[in-house]
């Protein structure tokens, strides 16, 4: 066997069935952790639901016998202390009430921000495409997505986020050896208590 044959079968690293095992642990544990962060993360302001949507562009096209407006550049769509920014914002409606918001950043990510009741301050979330579905209260974050609430940060290929269920399903990347690819959360530590 040549020495070259040896070098290039020692710089193939090997995944041992212990490490594969381990790694589907981690995994499992981070989707638990997931369960038990969301809950507090998962109530948004009843109120803005029944607020106005402003929506600020540099162009808009709007089909009302199909119900979909289309709006570019620089988009701002605010429902009270809901924000959703984009490159492009398109809005699916039905007989005039919004079914589905979606949002895809370009150049940056897009981004969703809602202000949550009893202080649980502001839920954040981006991905290059958010697709926010109204009626089911559920929001998907596709490619680079990121959420995070009160300095806990959970990130990840893809998240989907149900409101209603208050449950998180999140994917890494298909290329398994990128790091910025896989399912990652940060727990900030909570404040002790002063007796």
């Amino acid at each position: 066997m040549s020495q070259s044959h040896d070098q290039s079968k020692r710089l193939v690293p090997k995944v041992w069935p212990d490490t594969k095992r381990r790694r589907r642990k981690i995994e499992h544990y981070l989707m638990l952790g997931a369960m038990v962060l969301l809950p507090a993360m998962a109530q948004a302001l009843p109120s803005d639901r029944q607020k106005p949507i402003e929506i600020e562009s540099n162009t808009a096209d709007i089909d009302n016998k199909n119900g979909i407006s289309i709006y570019k550049g620089d988009v701002v769509m605010i429902q009270g202390t809901t924000r959703i920014t984009g490159d492009k914002v398109t809005v699916y409606s039905v007989q005039q009430e919004v079914k589905k918001i979606v949002a895809e950043g370009y150049k940056k990510r897009a981004y969703y921000e809602e202000q949550q009741p009893e202080n649980q301050g502001t839920l954040q979330a981006w991905g290059h495409t958010i697709d926010y579905q109204v009626t089911d209260d559920k929001i998907q974050l596709i490619k680079q997505a990121k959420l995070t609430q009160k300095g806990d940060t959970f990130t990840g290929e893809r998240i989907d986020y149900d409101l209603t269920r208050q449950t998180v399903n999140a994917k890494s990347s298909e290329n398994k050896s990128s790091p910025d690819g896989r399912v990652k959360m940060i727990y900030q530590p909570k404040p002790e208590q002063k007796q």
